[in-house]
């Protein structure tokens, strides 16, 4: 194999895994690439030892990572992005209202793409103002994936920087990691509200969170559908990152 024949398979290789949601075997990236078990085997062990896929089992493989992508959790957020953005689509359409992908970067929350209704009046929110995760709802969907210990430390440091009692914002995200969802009627920016549920990677690990936003008074009014929307795209957007188990907080 040349050179550049080699060249092009990785690329191709690193293409196809980055579209799957589970593990792959090495017949199904042979059958996928139209090229030989032996080929295809060194293309996935080079990409094994530089850290851009991983063995799962004796004979499966699963991309990581693409480059220059950093880690949002276990899970890459170019990967994250990719795999869950068809789900904010279908619940902006679902709800009318905005949608974000967010991640937890330290004790702020990120967000990773923003998507607009199309209607007259829509919350744009301005993702590039830092907010702590305590003070949004996609921030406390995320928080549910802490340990208590972890939870008790972020609610004290949130209590001693004056965002709240540490108990309050304990029990507010343990209502919602039973729940499955987190709500907030009035966010930092006055008049707007949200809902969020978190997306769990494919070992049930919580790597991010959907959620929906827009005026409060109508989200108020729609809220039972809103909740039922948002709980539905981040199931979605989890099985779309290989989770198969049952919905966080059911």
């Amino acid at each position: 194999m040349s050179s550049g024949r080699g060249s092009e398979r990785v690329l191709l290789l690193l293409e196809w895994l980055a579209g799957q949601t589970r593990a792959v075997t090495l017949a199904e990236a042979s059958a996928a690439l139209d090229a030989p078990k032996s080929s295809v085997l060194n293309l996935l062990r080079m990409l094994v030892e530089m850290g851009y896929a991983e063995r799962e089992g004796e004979s499966a493989y699963r991309l990581v990572r693409l480059p220059g992508e950093v880690a949002a959790g276990h899970v890459l957020q170019g990967t994250l992005l990719r795999r869950c953005e068809p789900a904010v689509r279908t619940a902006v359409a679902a709800s009318k209202e905005s949608g974000f992908i967010a991640v937890v970067d330290g004790a702020y929350v990120r967000y990773l793409c923003k998507i607009l209704p199309d209607r007259e009046i829509r919350y744009d929110r301005n993702i590039e103002i830092p907010r702590r995760t305590v003070q949004v709802s996609s921030g406390v969907a995320i928080l549910t994936g802490l340990s208590d210990a972890a939870l008790a430390d972020e609610a004290t440091r949130a209590e001693a920087e004056g965002l709240g009692e540490a108990a309050a914002l304990v029990a507010r995200v343990q209502e919602a990691r039973a729940a499955g969802y987190a709500v907030t009627k009035r966010g930092v920016v006055e008049g707007a509200a949200g809902v969020a549920a978190p997306i769990l990677d494919a070992k049930g690990k919580v790597v991010g969170a959907l959620n929906i936003a827009g005026p409060a008074a109508r989200l108020a009014d729609n809220l039972e559908e809103i909740i039922d929307i948002v709980r539905a795209g981040a199931a979605e957007a989890s099985a779309a990152l290989g989770w198969r188990g049952a919905a966080h907080g059911a």
